[in-house]
């Protein structure tokens, strides 16, 4: 790599990247892992109790949030499709 970046340039590659390994991530799981895998996935992310953990702020809060979409949009799709 060449070049220096600002640091929000390297926050948006690092946002990229994860976004990469995640997608691959999901596909493996697409095809190794049983339905019921899949959905306990998005279960156990809905079960995060925000409202006990005063301290967590409202990014976090976004994060999980899309998260939970991401895993359902995904498996949703891969389930109509097989």
């Amino acid at each position: 790599m060449s070049g220096s970046f600002s640091k929000e340039d390297e926050l948006v590659s690092d946002v990229v990247a994860c976004q990469l390994v995640i997608k691959q991530i999901l596909d493996v799981i697409d095809v190794i892992a049983p339905v019921e895998v899949r959905e306990k996935m998005a279960t156990q992310l809905r079960s995060i109790d925000f409202a006990g953990h005063p301290s967590a702020d409202p990014v976090t809060l976004r994060a999980v949030q899309k998260a939970i979409a991401l895993i359902e949009l995904k498996f949703s799709r891969s389930t109509d499709a097989h």
